[in-house]
């Protein structure tokens, strides 16, 4: 029966390492929750860039197809006075002065979570001093009786 105790702590060594595998690991839990985190963080940024993109799209139909535009543009950057017509010239590529704006960066940041080999590092340190109390009981429990 004493055997029996000390495959008990190696039992509980092995469940500590399993659960906070689940919990702490680099697959666990609490990573996973950190990538969810880092998703909403993305998707928020893909719409403010498809927000931009949709402006960029308007600018753009409005600087092919309204003269008025492409006109105002050109007084913007300082090529003509206010009683002169612009017309459209394709192959021109200007650009309005800074009024373009492309985004921000975004760099997603990797979990944070407990290395697997921490993580049986600490359980086996959690066997190893099981064993050892329980050995210590033992032989205190022999001394005693002899």
């Amino acid at each position: 029966m004493p055997a029996l105790k000390y495959l008990a702590a190696l039992w509980i060594a092995l469940l500590f390492y399993a659960v906070s595998s689940i919990m702490a690991g680099a697959a666990g839990f609490s990573a996973y929750n950190q990538l969810g985190t880092e998703k909403e963080k993305l998707l928020v940024n893909i719409r403010h860039l498809q927000d931009i993109n949709s402006e960029f799209a308007e600018t753009k139909d409005a600087l092919l197809h309204d003269t008025d535009t492409v006109s105002v543009y050109a007084r913007e950057l300082g090529y003509g006075d206010t009683d002169e017509y612009f017309i459209r010239i394709a192959g021109l590529n200007g650009k309005p002065n800074g009024r373009m704006y492309s985004g921000d960066y975004y760099f997603p940041s990797a979990p944070l979570y407990v290395n697997d080999k921490t993580l049986r590092i600490i359980s086996l340190a959690i066997a190893l001093s099981m064993i050892i109390c329980l050995g210590i009981v033992d032989v205190l429990r022999f001394v005693k009786e002899a």
